[in-house]
């Protein structure tokens, strides 16, 4: 993604509770148009950053800057909130007894009815609801009352739409289905997004860039790939995928190998570890296979049907397919 102008800014901000720190020294600028994931794992700070984001709770300390406006602290505001920036909690907050089409509507009650009416169509349609629009969300999948959380906040048009979780609970099917609707919703629309999650594979796939947060503090904010592929140290590799950790021997430090770096020494390949087969896993496209020695585990993927437990085992891997960590 080509950085565009900074849309929103959070300097030096920390927060606390009554159990301690909960945030410490963020500072985070987003920028238009971008889709910004929070990774992080539970009790990590996510949602009490995505809450001080839609301007719900004030920070203890820090500053925040909306188009480069120092924003008046919550407290002070008759009602929480910025009318740019709306927030999509877990449960949906839809009202159960109205229909999809109502419920997005309602956002547009004070609107001209023929504006309300195509706005409303336009988004039943982004969001892929056509065959629900007359139903009750009360009878709606979790994928659908996501969907029509989403419709109904975009009803406005705000400049930064904001997900907690949005993949929680969802089956494979509605993930996919709610995946599409993503899809198009980037594609036709110039909304800056931030989502907070704890799985790694859906920050990957919908983030321009990830923040993680470890313990209350952004460790790295960086393209997904480069997350990926050069984490800052070992709590930001194990969040966004597997790892297995070699070296460590005398004089020797540790460093890290994705299971899908290793691959079986054919002849001709330098034999990098060695040791016996101790479990098959099958997971659709490949198969887990767990390898133990003398020195330790590791975890590599394999996609055909030739290995046994118990086999013996040579792996290979390439220098550049090392990740040092901090």
């Amino acid at each position: 993604m080509v950085e565009s102008k900074t849309i929103m800014s959070l300097q030096d901000l920390y927060m606390s509770y009554d159990s301690g720190p909960v945030l410490t020294d963020i500072h985070l600028d987003l920028y238009e148009g971008e889709w910004l994931g929070i990774l992080g794992e539970s009790g990590s700070g996510k949602s009490t950053l995505l809450r001080i984001i839609a301007r719900l709770i004030d920070a203890d300390r820090g500053e925040v800057r909306y188009r480069d406006e120092l924003l008046t602290p919550v407290a002070r505001e008759l009602i929480p909130g910025h009318p740019d920036i709306k927030l999509i909690h877990q449960d949906y907050a839809l009202f159960p007894n109205q229909t999809v089409t109502e419920n997005i509507g309602y956002a547009l009650r004070f609107y001209d009815p023929d504006y309300r009416k195509q706005r409303v169509e336009e988004l039943i349609v982004l969001a892929g609801l056509e065959s629900v629009r007359d139903k009750k969300t009360k009878w709606l999948s979790g994928g659908e009352k996501q969907r029509t959380a989403i419709a109904r906040a975009l009803a406005e048009e705000p400049e930064v739409l904001l997900l907690d979780e949005p993949f929680a609970h969802l089956d494979n099917h509605n993930k996919q289905v709610l995946s599409s609707a993503i899809e198009a919703l980037r594609a036709n629309t110039q909304t800056t997004c931030v989502f907070v999650t704890h799985e790694s594979s859906d920050a990957l796939a919908w983030s321009d860039r990830i923040a993680i947060l470890q313990a209350g503090k952004i460790v790295q904010i960086d393209r997904p790939t480069v997350v990926y592929q050069s984490p800052y140290n070992g709590y930001v590799a194990g969040l966004t995928g597997a790892v297995n950790w070699l070296g460590g021997g005398a004089g020797e430090p540790k460093y890290i190998i994705r299971p899908e770096r290793l691959s079986v020494a054919q002849s001709g390949d330098a034999v990098r570890w060695q040791g016996k087969i101790m479990s098959l896993r099958f997971n659709g496209p490949f198969w887990m296979v767990r390898c133990q020695n003398d020195q330790g585990s590791v975890t590599f993927y394999h996609s055909g049907n030739s290995l046994s437990v118990g086999d013996a085992i040579q792996l290979t891997y390439q220098d550049e397919d090392i990740i040092h960590v901090h």
